[in-house]
């Protein structure tokens, strides 16, 4: 198992929700941790939760950044290593949903979706590795979805995103490995976070959703500081999404029935 005391570590989509818990995760484990996010005074009230943890912990830095614009992740990786030195960690966390139909679906929302899911990740990608590399090598995680390979109607474009951004993590495992990088493709499933409600489109489930158990922010982050810590390259952090992800390969129809009904509007 790695030692991560005094590592960097950057993470996109950081003022609430699984990104603002990896935070605190790492912070918690001596890892100093960069922050970004569009929405600044949410990062204050991450700065709180970290200045609150008992000592000894690691520092903080925030960043007001978009990931969809290369430029900004450019300046954040160069703010990172003006303040800390370097950069070991890259938690590509940001993303935003989407629930409707992809033909009705307003073009503005599935660019949006599109921008930030798929290019966010590449642009925070391209903008970590050669600073990793500077330093003799790191880690990436993908923050995915149990949704990747399924067949899910009313939501195909965050699927879609999603689909992209896995198949990026695993090919990048191999791209990086001479780099002595690793990557992490974390497939997570339904957390109580305010995701659902924030989507574009129509916000949370149809009347007819399951009654799925939902994960706490807190779990999937410590889930992410361990595959960082082991290297791990596919993380679904449950059975129950392991039996979904398996559903889905093997009764592909029942699973795009169940989310049709699940997310139509």
């Amino acid at each position: 198992m790695r030692d991560l005391t005094g590592k960097v570590v950057l993470i996109t989509g950081a003022s609430s929700g699984i990104g603002a818990a990896v935070a605190v995760a790492f912070a918690q484990r001596g890892v100093n941790v960069v922050a970004t996010a569009r929405d600044a005074e949410r990062l204050g009230d991450l700065q709180s939760q970290i200045a609150a943890l008992p000592t000894p912990h690691g520092d903080l830095l925030t960043i007001s950044a978009d990931v969809r614009a290369a430029i900004a992740m450019q300046h954040t990786v160069a703010e990172t290593i003006a303040r800390f030195g370097r950069l070991d960690i890259l938690i590509a966390n940001a993303g935003i949903g989407q629930r409707g139909s992809l033909i009705d679906t307003s073009w503005d929302d599935l660019d949006a979706v599109l921008r930030t899911n798929i290019d966010g990740v590449l642009h925070s990608v391209r903008a970590a590795v050669p600073a990793m590399r500077a330093h003799g090598g790191g880690h990436i995680v993908v923050v995915s979805s149990v949704v990747a390979n399924m067949i899910t109607p009313y939501t195909a474009i965050y699927s879609a995103s999603k689909a992209a951004v896995s198949s990026l993590a695993r090919a990048l495992r191999y791209e990086l490995e001479a780099d002595h990088i690793g990557v992490s493709d974390i497939l997570v499933g339904r957390t109580a976070t305010a995701f659902n409600e924030r989507r574009l489109g129509a916000s949370g489930y149809a009347g007819r959703a399951p009654r799925l158990p939902i994960m706490t922010p807190e779990f999937v982050a410590d889930g992410i500081v361990r595959a960082v810590e082991h290297n791990q390259a596919t993380v679904t952090l449950r059975w129950f999404d392991r039996l979904i992800v398996w559903a889905a390969a093997l009764l592909p129809y029942m699973i795009a029935r169940q989310a049709a009904k699940q997310y139509k509007i």
